[in-house]
């Protein structure tokens, strides 16, 4: 008798077995699901990521080619851009408008500017009086920079201008 009743646990558990099996086997089977998704949007996201560079240096290419192709233009005295830019800043223009008209970078139009100061500051008729110490106009750039551009709102910082 116990061996008819070992025989018919055996019967009842084993399907339960089978079953609880069968469940863990699709739960396992979906995480390799998930991951085929997970790396499908992966795939989608660094296609469209490559797409969007490549498409990007094109656009640069061609830019600097269009650029590349006009003929340069005269390039005006060192004399004649100071005073321009001297004469703009007088008339209120920001440094950014001065350096998108004259085709310079920021830091260039502040450094034409410091020498409009100083020559503007300096007597005409005193001829300059040459030290063999004395410091150039850009050993005090990076200071004269600060005091520049102190209480003044700066768009984009101390980069060059970027032309459309």
């Amino acid at each position: 008798m116990s061996t008819l009743v070992y025989a018919v646990v055996a019967l009842v558990v084993m399907p339960l077995v089978q079953v609880l099996l069968f469940a863990r086997l699709t739960r396992v089977a979906r995480v390799p699901a998930k991951d085929e998704q997970r790396v499908a949007r992966l795939a989608a996201a660094l296609e469209m990521l490559t797409d969007t560079t490549e498409e990007g240096f094109v656009n640069v290419a061609a830019e600097l080619g269009r650029l590349g192709a006009k003929p340069l233009e005269a390039r005006s005295s060192r004399r004649s851009t100071t005073r321009r830019i001297g004469t703009a800043v007088r008339k209120g223009r920001s440094i950014e408008d001065i350096a998108m008209a004259e085709s310079l970078s920021e830091s260039e139009v502040r450094l034409h500017l410091g020498l409009h100061e100083s020559a503007v500051s300096a007597p005409a008729e005193a001829a300059p009086v040459a030290e063999p110490a004395a410091p150039g106009v850009l050993d005090n750039l990076e200071s004269w920079m600060h005091a520049s551009t102190k209480n003044r709102r700066v768009r984009g910082g101390r980069h060059a201008v970027v032309r459309a």
